[in-house]
């Protein structure tokens, strides 16, 4: 289910997902930008009905996106649903070819709208620079490491790649070639602003992984 259906009644498409795995049509039924009481609500549908629940989450995930992390990553942890992300370059805005100065002629953040509404914030490219020479001075191409923080994550299952060409593909398949520590995450996460937990409390802890 790729995006939420605000006209169809959420136990009519749940029943849809049961009878269409029932008949061998799909494995398993996942979900893509619903939000965490969205999906929460399915799962407990699913269960109260016997119906087949969504056994994969796709968020946007990425070093200058991270809502994820507030309540969807929490949930999957919770009720043991992979997490199979997308976005880790952030449209391109994590692979050094974007900064507060820098923009190339041509790419997803300059040729398509909502790419650029998406990601064109002045703080998102603030975060790009830091980003890059971080990854510089670790002697990482950005795209490769911006990937490695990805999947770093513990919740996240694998992240999606894409390319245009073979050398876009190389660089963020060199991202399992990557060592990242614990430590090593942290310090590219504070590159960028980590989103306040549900309850809005600052004193409140995050996981270790957020």
């Amino acid at each position: 289910m790729h995006m939420f259906d605000e006209n169809t009644p959420m136990e009519e498409t749940l029943r849809a997902l049961d009878d269409l795995q029932a008949q061998g049509k799909i494995l398993y039924p996942a979900v893509s930008n619903w939000s965490a009481w969205q999906i929460a609500k399915a799962v407990g549908i699913s269960a109260r009905e016997e119906l087949a629940r969504f056994e994969l989450i796709q968020p946007m995930y990425n070093l200058v996106k991270r809502q994820a992390e507030v309540e969807i990553l929490p949930l999957a942890a919770s009720e043991q649903i992979g997490v199979i992300s997308y976005s880790p370059l952030g449209a391109g805005i994590l692979t050094g070819k974007y900064g507060t100065n820098k923009r190339p002629e041509q790419g997803r953040l300059v040729e398509e709208q909502r790419y650029t509404d998406r990601y064109a914030d002045e703080m998102n490219f603030a975060v790009a620079d830091r980003f890059t020479a971080h990854a510089a001075e670790r002697g990482v191409k950005p795209s490769t490491l911006a990937v490695a923080w990805a999947m770093s994550n513990p919740m996240i299952t694998a992240p999606i790649i894409g390319a245009r060409n073979l050398a876009q593909l190389e660089d963020s398949l060199g991202a399992v070639d990557v060592e990242m520590t614990p430590e090593w995450r942290d310090e590219i996460s504070r590159l960028s602003v980590t989103p306040a937990p549900a309850t809005d409390r600052g004193e409140t802890l995050l996981p270790n992984w957020a």
